[in-house]
């Protein structure tokens, strides 16, 4: 509407489109020792229309258009222009709370849908690295294993390196000894045989030293004997001649000698 000698000015049509979010939680793909960002949300437009005008699709928050039409021819009379509404194509406080209360529960399923995808991330990495653990303990324990087997071959070679050098050794202990054992039976054997000789020449010795002394007992008693039978023998001689000579005294004159 246009006024003579007036400016004009149209109304406003302002059209405001208010994103409302919908979240849309993309897959994770998941790697021991990565860092995992949250999961990321796509807000999709929802337009909120409040003007007469065809709604246009996709369309963002655009600028009020105003325009002004002036006319400088002079007025006859003032007249007051009638004041341009200000809350026209603005949302009212219900409305407000109305998209409020809806991004609260968009935002509270967002927040539980996160909760859920930590927990599972949680429990696959704590899975994963349940497996990844098992995996090293069974490489270590294989490594381990093949440890002990090699130390267990090498100590039974030095053993049985250790054994034959003993058995040699005692083998040779044994023979020195068997024959050292050997030379002193021999030695013993020869002492025994010449001191059984010795014994024997002792023997015989004695026995001939006891015969020999019983001969000399014999001889000096028979000789003793013999002496005294001749000392008897003459002491008898002597007897009877001084009994002949007593007889004979009586009978031959005085001075007279046999």
């Amino acid at each position: 509407m246009a006024f003579v000698g007036t400016s004009t000015m149209a109304a406003p049509t302002t059209m405001y489109a208010s994103a409302a979010p919908q979240y849309a939680t993309t897959g994770a793909t998941y790697a021991t020792g990565a860092t995992y960002a949250a999961p990321a949300s796509t807000a999709l437009p929802v337009q909120y229309i409040y003007a007469d005008a065809a709604p246009a699709v996709g369309a963002t928050y655009a600028a009020p258009a105003v325009t002004q039409v002036a006319s400088y021819v002079a007025p006859p009379v003032a007249q007051v222009a009638q004041p341009v509404s200000l809350t026209q194509g603005i949302p009212d406080p219900a409305t407000i709370k109305k998209q409020q209360d809806g991004y609260a529960k968009a935002l509270e399923k967002q927040f539980q849908d996160g909760i859920t995808a930590i927990g599972a991330e949680k429990e696959l990495k704590k899975k994963m690295i349940a497996e990844q653990a098992a995996q090293q303990k069974a490489q270590y324990q294989l490594q381990v294993q093949s440890q002990l087997q090699g130390q267990n071959l090498l100590l039974d070679q030095q053993m049985n390196s250790q054994m034959m050098m003993l058995q040699e050794s005692a083998m040779a202990q044994r023979s020195a000894l068997e024959q050292q054992a050997a030379a002193l039976t021999l030695e013993y054997q020869q002492k025994k045989c010449e001191e059984e000789m010795l014994q024997k020449q002792y023997e015989i010795q004695s026995q001939f030293y006891a015969a020999e002394t019983k001969l000399a007992e014999q001889y000096q008693k028979v000789t003793q004997d013999e002496q005294a039978a001749m000392n008897a023998l003459g002491t008898q001689q002597l007897k009877l001649q001084q009994q002949e000579v007593q007889q004979l005294g009586y009978s031959l004159p005085l001075g007279a000698t046999i």
